[in-house]
């Protein structure tokens, strides 16, 4: 943020001084040309504020360049009024960029004013704007907030997100409070055993053994009581809470439609969308959950799935295709459906990437298909805006599971796929069981638990052999927890023995866990792990228990998928791997900011960078020392990127080397040429994102 900062300013004063050289410039050639390069300067700087996601400095250059371009458009140049409007807009980015130095946030609405000069520039042209004087400062940023009265509020109060999480905790926290109030009572119940055997034995005087039961029946009395009425207390709290929270299921549903009839506009299709369950009421952190995971779902829908219009007349469907969300309650837990009635899945097509990618090919088909939420696996044969990375899924399961949910996935072919998304209705607590593995203490949540059970040691599979199991006439595969985990595994048992198995997972999918034990059910209060800890799928938080112990709440739904990717019985799963060799990318930009930003990136994720101003630059280096992969913007003095990109195509010692586009051009024109010169990948800088950036990097390399 420190480089973009410094850039906007240096990019604002060359603004600046493009504007008053063409104020003072001899001939309209000279004109133009100072003319292209404040495009050129605008087209840059709004690529560097979408990177970093400052969306007021983005529109402002973006409105910049739109008067440029209609400018151009008319073979002119900028009047005086266009440039007064244009050096008004430079002092507005200068503006921003000393509040973001200052750690202020920047708000759109305080960059309002300049921005609607602009589009008045672009709408009504130079005529009206010569009458119309610049807007001063104040003007431009000054912006009033009429004080709200109580009648304005109609009942309703505006409450900040996070104070209204604080308070769903600490009412949380009484529950572990009751649960805490549970145990004492119990334990005085012992201690008043403890003293009638002690009368027994006469160690105490009939007086004082009376005494000491009388007393501890009176707490043991009180402590119930007072169980009771904070289990009351607690129970109502909680309801209010939550009633706060929810929002119904229609608010994550917004947008979607309008983002089909984008998409498929785009990629030739046609499709509707239906919404059902809209008025179920859901807590807002799963409803927050949920939105990242329906627009996958709703993309990968109408990239793979629905069929152009004449492929569905051609199989006897309707022109427009159909795509579904639904939603119910059931229990403690909500139900989410996205079906569609387009292709369905080509299995061998998944199969294959899978392969490709160096995953095992499992033999139930069901698991075949779940191929498709792995990594790196599409089915797409090049990689686009709509598809192509194999990571839109893997999104979806993550965000998933992440909320305690699993998601399954079913079709039919040429009839259409069905996904349906399993939740808890909150994420805030959960009732789970407490478990032991590998001298360990765990947590599962109780609604992925189907049954548990003890079954004889002589029935568990040998090590080395195919991990199947038999219960109740079906076959299941079985996994120990404690190997999983890279833990101590279960020491030897006698034939005789017993012990205690988990079944875990969706209908259909379960897998039988083998633990050292299997506690009590109890409601605990979930914390997250961590950003540090996001990635690792064994687990979806972390509890106290009431005795104070640290429990991992385990992830129900990867122990289901290791079992089902396992086929032996092995004491251990992990395999230490040679270290990998670190991949060289070269990133090329005219923007320091934003090949700094991408270097930091790429390095994050293990790959060695080096860095070139321009294609030129990049060029020169390729011919010394190589590369892995080139990441290039396409706008760069000298040598652009699609040149650069054409000159590695025709080499003979680079001809296959992979090359990523990431530019602010976002017309399909544009990605049209880009591809055609040679390009593996095409990333728009205004819809950068950090993860696709580096999965579209790992896949080509």
């Amino acid at each position: 943020m420190d480089l973009f900062v410094q850039e906007v300013k240096e990019r604002a004063s060359e603004i600046e001084h493009n504007l008053l050289a063409m104020e003072n410039a001899d001939t309209p050639e000279d004109k133009r040309n100072l003319q292209q390069r404040l495009l050129r300067i605008a087209h840059s700087l709004k690529g560097a504020a979408g990177l970093m996601e400052v969306r007021p400095v983005e529109a402002i250059c973006h409105r910049m360049e739109d008067l440029l371009a209609a400018v151009a458009s008319e073979d002119r140049v900028l009047i005086e009024s266009e440039l007064d409007l244009m050096l008004v807009a430079a002092d507005a980015i200068v503006e921003a960029a000393n509040k973001l130095e200052s750690g202020e946030a920047l708000s759109d609405a305080s960059f309002g004013d300049v921005l609607k000069l602009l589009e008045t520039g672009i709408a009504r042209g130079a005529e009206a704007l010569q009458a119309k004087e610049p807007a001063s400062r104040s003007q431009i940023h000054g912006v009033l907030f009429p004080p709200i009265r109580v009648s304005d509020t109609d009942g309703s109060l505006r409450l900040a997100a996070d104070r209204l999480d604080a308070l769903l905790y600490r009412s949380d926290e009484l529950i572990a409070s009751r649960a805490r109030i549970r145990l004492r009572t119990e334990l005085s119940l012992s201690l008043r055993e403890r003293a009638r055997r002690l009368r027994s034995v006469k160690a105490l005087t009939s007086q004082e053994t009376a005494e000491i039961e009388n007393g501890l029946r009176e707490l043991a009395a009180g402590l119930a009581e007072d169980s009771r009425l904070l289990h009351g207390s607690v129970a109502a709290l909680s309801r209010e809470v939550r009633r706060a929270r929810v929002q119904p299921f229609s608010e994550v549903c917004q947008g979607l439609s309008r983002m089909i009839r984008e998409i498929g506009r785009a990629s030739g299709k046609s499709a509707e969308l239906h919404v059902s369950g809209g008025e179920i009421e859901i807590d807002r952190s799963i409803l927050a959950g949920l939105k990242d995971a329906l627009r996958h779902l709703i993309r990968n829908a109408i990239g793979h799935g629905i069929e152009t219009p004449n492929e569905r007349l051609t199989a006897g469907k309707r022109e427009v295709g159909r795509i579904t969300v639904s939603a119910v309650l059931f229990g403690d837990n909500m139900q989410v459906r996205v079906e569609d009635d387009g292709r369905g899945f080509n299995i061998d097509s998944i199969v294959k990437a899978a392969r490709n990618a160096g995953l095992p090919e499992p033999n139930d088909e069901k698991q075949r298909l779940r191929l498709a939420f792995e990594p790196g696996v599409s089915t797409s044969a090049q990689i686009t805006k709509l598809s192509g990375r194999g990571i839109g899924l893997d999104i979806v399961r993550n965000a998933v599971e992440s909320m305690r949910g699993s998601v399954e996935v079913s079709h039919l072919p040429g009839r259409g796929a069905t996904f349906v998304l399993t939740l808890p209705l909150t994420l805030a607590t959960v009732r789970a069981l407490e478990i032991a593995a590998g001298g360990q203490v765990f947590a599962i949540d109780t609604a992925s638990v189907r049954r548990v059970l003890r079954v004889a040691a002589t029935d568990l599979p040998l090590p080395g052999k195919v991990n199947i199991l038999s219960i109740e006439d079906r076959s299941i595969r079985v996994v120990e927890l404690a190997s999983w985990l890279g833990l101590p595994g279960m020491t030897k048992v006698a034939p005789t023995d017993h012990v205690t198995l988990l079944v875990v997972g969706p209908a259909g999918g379960e897998a039988a866990v083998i633990v050292d034990h299997a506690g009590r059910e109890q409601e605990l209060l979930v914390r997250s792990l961590g950003e540090r800890l996001a990635n690792l799928r064994f687990y979806n938080g972390g509890t106290v228990l009431p005795d104070g112990r640290i429990a991992l709440l385990l992830n129900a739904a990867a122990l289901a998928e290791a079992a089902a990717m396992e086929t032996e019985i092995r004491t251990e799963v992990f395999v230490r791997a040679l270290a990998p060799v670190k991949r060289k990318v070269l990133v090329v930009d005219d923007s320091l900011s934003i090949r700094t930003l991408q270097k930091l990136i790429l390095e994050a994720a293990g790959y060695e960078v080096v860095m070139a101003a321009d294609g030129t630059q990049a060029w020169g280096y390729l011919q010394e020392h190589g590369a892995d992969v080139v990441v290039a913007d396409v706008d760069m003095p000298e040598m652009d990127g699609f040149s650069l990109t054409q000159a590695i195509r025709q080499s003979a010692s680079f001809g296959d080397l992979p090359v990523i586009l990431v530019t602010g051009r976002e017309t399909a024109g544009d990605r049209a040429r880009g591809l055609n010169v040679g390009a593996n990948a095409y990333i728009e800088k205004d819809a950068f994102d950090q993860e696709q950036f580096v999965d579209a990097v790992r896949q080509l390399v």
